[in-house]
């Protein structure tokens, strides 16, 4: 069997050569220690230190373990709120509208910019000519074969030149396509929904 370690001896570095007691605070350290040589009630004895002393002793040890403040933690707390925003943008396909013109829309967002895609199940066949998409900055009017299917102000402003339409599943669907000016999470499509 290996020698047990010299307790007195200062401990080894690590793998890469760095103090493992480096950074740690020396009078928690010397409290810890004189801890681990007490037993219940502060009797003598080996290793008497319980969970809960521990626990609570390594509780007041800074940004060590998992908790507190600091450039870090506020680090931590921005990137969990991004990562919440950016799943809140894409969470899917949702149905909306007033019976007789129902559409699904969902957002995506990906480096920084969001899509947002409508869609439009139609009853008849159409083509280019019966389609009239009208795109403002904060406004939209969808018209097919002269039903007006959705108009009115957007959630959100619209980058007008990075819209657009099309037609598909043989004439049977017209997606419209949306360029939100900013990536935010647009509640619905339109504000008065």
């Amino acid at each position: 069997a290996p020698p047990a370690p010299d307790a007195s001896a200062p401990p080894a570095p690590d793998a890469a050569g760095a103090d493992p007691l480096a950074g740690m605070d020396p009078a928690m350290m010397e409290k810890m220690m004189a801890a681990m040589g007490q037993g219940k009630d502060g009797e003598g004895g080996g290793g008497g230190l319980d969970m809960a002393s521990l626990q609570a002793m390594m509780g007041g040890m800074g940004g060590m373990g998992g908790g507190g403040g600091g450039a870090e933690a506020d680090l931590r707390r921005q990137s969990q709120a991004n990562q919440q925003a950016h799943a809140a943008k894409n969470a899917g396909e949702e149905e909306a509208g007033e019976e007789g013109k129902k559409f699904k829309w969902e957002q995506t967002s990906a480096d920084g910019e969001s899509t947002i895609l409508v869609r439009f199940a139609l009853s008849a066949k159409a083509t280019k000519r019966d389609v009239k998409v009208v795109f403002k900055a904060k406004e939209l009017k969808v018209t097919v074969h002269g039903e007006e299917l959705m108009s009115g102000k957007t959630y959100g402003v619209v980058s007008v030149d990075d819209s657009t339409w099309c037609i598909g599943e043989e004439g049977l669907e017209l997606q419209v396509l949306l360029a939100p000016a900013q990536d935010i999470k647009w509640q619905a499509v339109l504000k008065d929904e």
